[in-house]
C-alpha cells in the first residue's frame, strides 16, 4: 500500500480527507490536516481491504502443536474427578469460611483478606499445591458487554510463588459487599484454575463441564457455615 493513498470518510456529519498512514486488522490509520483517525475499513472511500495475516510454514507448524496440547489439556479437564475434602479439614475450612462471611457482612476488608487466604493455603495443604496468594477489595471492573468482573487467576512466568488470585469484594455499580455465597463461589472458581495447572499440569485451564464439577463440589463443601 503507497503511504500517500488519499482516501475520504465521514466524520460528524461531514466528509474529511487524509492519507493512509498504516492498514490494520479491522481498521485503518489515516492523517488529516489536523488529526489522526483510525477508521474502520467500511467507511472509507474509495474501498480498501485488509492486509493478509502473515502465515508461514513454522507458524503453521506451531499452530498444529499448540492445538494438539489444548486438546489433550481440554479432555484431561473434562475428565478428572477431584477427591472431596474429608470431614477433619472440613472443620478447619469451616471456621475460615464463618469468619469470612461475617466479615464479609460487617464490610472488615482485613478481615476478609486474612480469612480468604487461610481458606486458600488450607486448601493447597490438602491437595498439595504451590503457595497462592490471594488479593481482595476494591470493586468490581465492568466488561465492555456490561458485565463485571468476579475475579481473576494471574500466572506471572514460571515461578510459582508469582500466581496469584484477585477477588473483588465490592459490586461494581453500588460497591456494595459482595454476598458471602458468591464471594466464596468467586474464590473457589478462581483457586480451580491454580488446581488446574498444578495438579492437572494443564497449559492452558478450561472452564469444562469437568473443571465446574470439580469445583461445585469443593463450593458445597465449604457452604454450609453460610446457609444460616
Amino acid at each position: 500500500m503507497n503511504e500517500k493513498t488519499t482516501v475520504s470518510f465521514p466524520y460528524k456529519g461531514e466528509s474529511l480527507i487524509g492519507t493512509v498512514i498504516r492498514l490494520n486488522r479491522k481498521t485503518v490509520t489515516v492523517e488529516t490536516d489536523q488529526h489522526t483517525f483510525r477508521v474502520p475499513y467500511p467507511l472509507l472511500t474509495p474501498k480498501l481491504k485488509p492486509p493478509k495475516p502473515k502465515t508461514t510454514k513454522q507458524t503453521s507448524k506451531k499452530s498444529r502443536e499448540w492445538s494438539q496440547t489444548q486438546s489433550k489439556d481440554y479432555q484431561k479437564s473434562l475428565s478428572t474427578v477431584i477427591n472431596p475434602i474429608t470431614n477433619k479439614r472440613l472443620r478447619t475450612l469451616h471456621i475460615a469460611v464463618r469468619l469470612l462471611g461475617e466479615a464479609l457482612k460487617n464490610g472488615e476488608e482485613a478481615a476478609i483478606n486474612e480469612f480468604t487466604n487461610e481458606m486458600i493455603a488450607e486448601l493447597n495443604l490438602i491437595y498439595r499445591l504451590p503457595h497462592l496468594k490471594v488479593y481482595t477489595g476494591g470493586k468490581r471492573r465492568m466488561t465492555r458487554s456490561g458485565g463485571q468482573y468476579y475475579g481473576v487467576y494471574r500466572t506471572r512466568g514460571s515461578q510459582e510463588t508469582r500466581h496469584s488470585v484477585s477477588v473483588y469484594s465490592r459490586t461494581a455499580k453500588t460497591q456494595k459487599y459482595v454476598a458471602p455465597k458468591t464471594f466464596l463461589r468467586t474464590l473457589i472458581h478462581e483457586w480451580g484454575h491454580h488446581y488446574d495447572k498444578h495438579k492437572l499440569k494443564l497449559n492452558s485451564t478450561f472452564h469444562t463441564k469437568g473443571f465446574y464439577d470439580r469445583m461445585n463440589m469443593i463450593y458445597n463443601q465449604l457452604k454450609e457455615p453460610l446457609n444460616n
